[in-house]
């Protein structure tokens, strides 16, 4: 009996252990050797994904925005412009090298997917603009691009596909291993009472 009292003590107290992992940065395409813009975006503790990248500024306008609508893809945000929804997206660093941006939650409880495209202004180098899809629920990070010239960020658009799906999270095993030990004493106690 001594050992389950101190089992279940113990099972208060002992919590699942988490490493925070560390942020994670993806690449859209480009590479330093080839001396083409290598865009970047680092989110927490999930990586992003590259979806698409191109030349043509045009590409990724508001109005064109042609490729990602054909994948099925909806703006839904654009910054620094107004837009219907202006309030789910922020972005920082306009005009430079490097910022973050900001996804309001309530845009996951419309959409299933979430992606975020960024336009450089100016210059020759390729590519001019690179679309990250987010990973389930990410709300924040960091974006930037590799080189000095050619202009910083003109704009970036927020996009939405998909309808949106309930994320369940599972038990914690501390909160199982005290419903478990619980569930002992109880059946334990019923067969001494016999």
């Amino acid at each position: 009996m001594r050992k389950l009292v101190l089992l279940s003590l113990l099972s208060l107290f002992i919590a699942p252990i988490y490493s925070d992992a560390a942020p994670i940065a993806v690449n859209c395409p480009g590479t330093a050797s080839t001396a083409d813009r290598e865009f970047t975006l680092t989110t927490d503790p999930a990586g992003a994904t590259c979806i698409m990248a191109g030349a043509n500024a045009n590409q990724l306008n508001a109005n064109v925005h042609d490729l990602l609508v054909i994948a099925g893809w909806t703006v839904i945000d654009k910054d620094p412009d107004p837009f219907p929804n202006d309030a789910w997206f922020n972005v920082t660093g306009l005009g430079a090298m490097s910022g973050s941006f900001t996804v309001d939650p309530a845009a996951w409880g419309t959409w299933g997917e979430i992606a975020i495209g960024f336009v450089i202004g100016g210059g020759q180098i390729g590519p001019k603009w690179a679309a990250f899809e987010l990973p389930t629920g990410e709300t924040s990070g960091l974006w930037s691009q590799s080189l000095t010239h050619g202009g910083g960020l003109s704009h970036a658009n927020l996009y939405g596909r998909g309808t949106p799906v309930e994320i369940t999270e599972a038990p914690e095993p501390a909160t199982l291993l005290l419903l478990g030990s619980g569930l002992t004493f109880f059946a334990r106690r019923k067969r001494a009472k016999r």
